[in-house]
């Protein structure tokens, strides 16, 4: 693809349109940059970035990513039964991808509603904030990560002092009256840089539509940062 001319979303591509090992960057701002150099240069899979905004994937001149021009939420669920389970999705925008992904996704025959994050669970949680869309962030931190940091096993690298449940584990054995829990761990690929994989998302929504309806809390978490967001799902 030329440089200067970003491909348009489509709702058809082929079964053959991405291969078993493709990194699908969500999002061209600042993470989504950073996300594109880094994997460029550290892996030969064939990497696609998405973004509506095409001033921003222009900025990606140079790097060894498709650009595809649209809206990344859209992309995934139109092209969703085309993706092979091994993909890597890489969340570079400011919503909690997974849960406006479901919403999306459920289609027909399920309503999901976002409602708001139980306020007891900010108990049990280390550092709380509200996100932009009504999601709560979550970190062990009341700090900012340097950008590099390599997640260690079970310290952190700005405090040197231990770290003893992974934030994933902890959000997972979260118990609230009236909710099902299920959160994504999201996994290092690079220092300062994580994703999930097209499976976790499969299984989201599987064991979404055999519990039924009900309510969530649906989060994506890595060991140190987190996002959760709770659902209504009729």
């Amino acid at each position: 693809m030329n440089d200067s001319n970003p491909e348009t979303y489509r709702s058809d591509f082929h079964h053959d349109s991405f291969s078993k090992d493709a990194i699908f960057i969500i999002g061209a701002g600042h993470f989504g940059k950073r996300a594109a150099r880094i994997l460029s240069q550290k892996t030969n899979s064939p990497i696609s970035v998405v973004d509506k905004d095409e001033n921003r994937l222009l900025e990606l001149k140079g790097f060894t990513a498709k650009k595809i021009l649209g809206d990344g939420i859209d992309f995934l669920v139109g092209n969703f039964h085309i993706l092979s389970p091994s993909n890597i999705i890489i969340p570079a925008i400011p919503v909690h991808l997974a849960s406006e992904w479901l919403k999306k996704y459920l289609g027909n025959g399920f309503e999901v509603k976002q409602i708001q994050v139980p306020e007891g669970i900010k108990t049990f949680l280390p550092h709380t904030w509200p996100g932009s869309e009504g999601s709560l962030l979550v970190s062990y931190a009341d700090f900012q990560c340097p950008d590099d940091c390599p997640e260690p096993k079970d310290y952190c690298t700005v405090t040197k002092k231990k770290r003893k449940t992974p934030l994933y584990d902890l959000l997972s054995q979260l118990k609230v009256l009236n909710f099902k829990v299920h959160i994504i761990r999201s996994r290092q690929l690079a220092p300062g840089l994580g994703g999930f994989r097209v499976d976790d998302l499969k299984r989201l929504s599987a064991e979404v539509r055999d519990e039924g309806t009900g309510r969530w809390l649906v989060g994506t978490a890595c060991k140190c940062h987190g996002t959760v967001t709770a659902l209504e799902i009729s």
